[in-house]
């Protein structure tokens, strides 16, 4: 495509970055593009919001300034695909949604489910570090890279790993700009080892009056051991479910999903095939950036053990601070809850600050994921600051010391 039509797309795409408008987009072509886009900006000042898929723009602190969106559109496309050695090179500005297409040919997989789904790129899920509810089985992002390519404000493209999975070499650095935000470097392809696509898939949905008996079920089917590709407990619809996952062969799914639904009890639903694969994609979808100005998304996190004590305590604050909670999503086993937040007419910067806090007494960790930009200035969303937080400083010095790249938007105003 001409690169002028690309250049509208892209300004289309990132009128606002968090509230803040993007007076300038710049669409590089390749890896030294990219390199020579970021080191201009570092030499004039100026400061650089990489864009992707634009389905996380409104994550992390508001920005200090955005002079230039530098828009990974171009950097698109399979670089290199070995269906044998099940490996995978791509660049960043791939869309998911286009790199399973490919990979379903082959019948395979990279298995991420992440909010944004098939419109989020593979640089935007490195950057964020973003993972749905497959991440009970399947892990994260960190599990599957294992080779990369970056770009960088000293003009430079580093790389390191490679096409191979047992890349001892390589094995420390790509990890290391996963959930970076940018703050190290721009991504401009990625390598992943895939695996192969489940033949059958079935989800167990539970319906039950309180959330007790849909943690008890949960934590019996994960000391039952019983092979479930997602496991979640939440509260939708006005109702707390619990909805299991099962992948594999035909005869494994409907044996397991059998099992599930009778030690699950209560109103137990069961879908099959396209049906299950499209359940939770609507129920990831709750858990994107809000879309209504009152709303704010937020995650909180503890000791895998204590999820159900976190997501119950989390309500009850919820509900006693006089906030709406349309959606609230725990993942047992990974101590996790994102929670989707109505504030009606309270919203403000203030209040958004006293509920972090008051979320702060009860998870060990707390991420505003996204809320209106107007209430978070003054707000750290990511929390309290990270363990080993000299070391990000030093690396964002090492890599980035003009701070070139998303300037503010990391933990700590980083």
């Amino acid at each position: 495509q001409p690169v002028g039509e690309q250049r509208t797309r892209a300004n289309r795409l990132v009128l606002l970055v968090d509230g803040v408008v993007a007076p300038d987009v710049v669409v590089p072509g390749d890896a030294q593009e990219t390199a020579a886009a970021l080191a201009e900006a570092a030499a004039l000042g100026r400061a650089v919001t990489p864009v992707g898929g634009g389905t996380a723009l409104n994550l992390g602190n508001p920005p200090e300034r955005v002079d230039r969106v530098l828009s990974t559109e171009r950097l698109a496309g399979i670089i290199d695909y070995e269906p044998t050695d099940l490996v995978l090179s791509v660049g960043a500005g791939a869309r998911l949604g286009d790199v399973q297409a490919v990979l379903a040919e082959h019948g395979q997989r990279l298995p991420l489910d992440p909010p944004g789904g098939a419109d989020a790129t593979i640089g935007g899920l490195i950057a964020t570090s973003r993972w749905g509810p497959l991440r009970y089985s399947a892990g994260t992002l960190r599990d599957l890279l294992i080779g990369i390519a970056v770009a960088h404000p000293s003009g430079t493209v580093s790389k390191a790993g490679g096409m191979v999975v047992k890349n001892v070499s390589g094995y420390d650095m790509p990890r290391l700009y996963l959930g970076s935000l940018g703050t190290l470097g721009v991504v401009v392809s990625a390598n992943f080892k895939v695996l192969p696509r489940p033949r059958a898939e079935a989800t167990v949905i539970a319906t039950y009056d309180g959330p007790a008996k849909a943690f008890s079920t949960a934590s019996a089917l994960r000391n039952g051991r019983e092979p479930i590709a997602a496991l979640e407990v939440a509260f939708l619809d006005a109702a707390w479910h619990l909805a299991a996952r099962i992948e594999g062969r035909d005869e494994t799914v409907a044996a397991v999903a059998g099992r599930i639904s009778a030690i699950a009890g209560g109103d137990v639903n069961r879908v099959g095939g396209l049906e299950s694969a499209n359940w939770w994609a609507s129920y990831v979808a709750k858990q994107q950036i809000a879309d209504d100005e009152n709303e704010v998304l937020v995650r909180c996190g503890a000791r895998p053990k204590e999820t159900a004590v976190l997501a119950t305590d989390m309500a009850a604050a919820l509900s006693e601070y006089g906030v709406t909670t349309p959606h609230l999503a725990a993942s047992p086993g990974l101590g996790a809850v994102v929670a989707r937040l109505n504030f009606g007419n309270k919203g403000s910067a203030a209040f958004l600050a006293d509920l972090q806090g008051v979320l702060l007494g009860i998870a060990d960790t707390v991420t505003i994921l996204a809320a209106p930009p107007s209430w978070k200035h003054g707000i750290d969303v990511w929390g309290r600051i990270p363990e080993g937080f000299d070391v990000m400083r030093s690396l964002r010095e090492q890599f980035d010391p003009k701070r070139t790249i998303n300037p503010g938007r990391f933990a700590g105003f980083l």
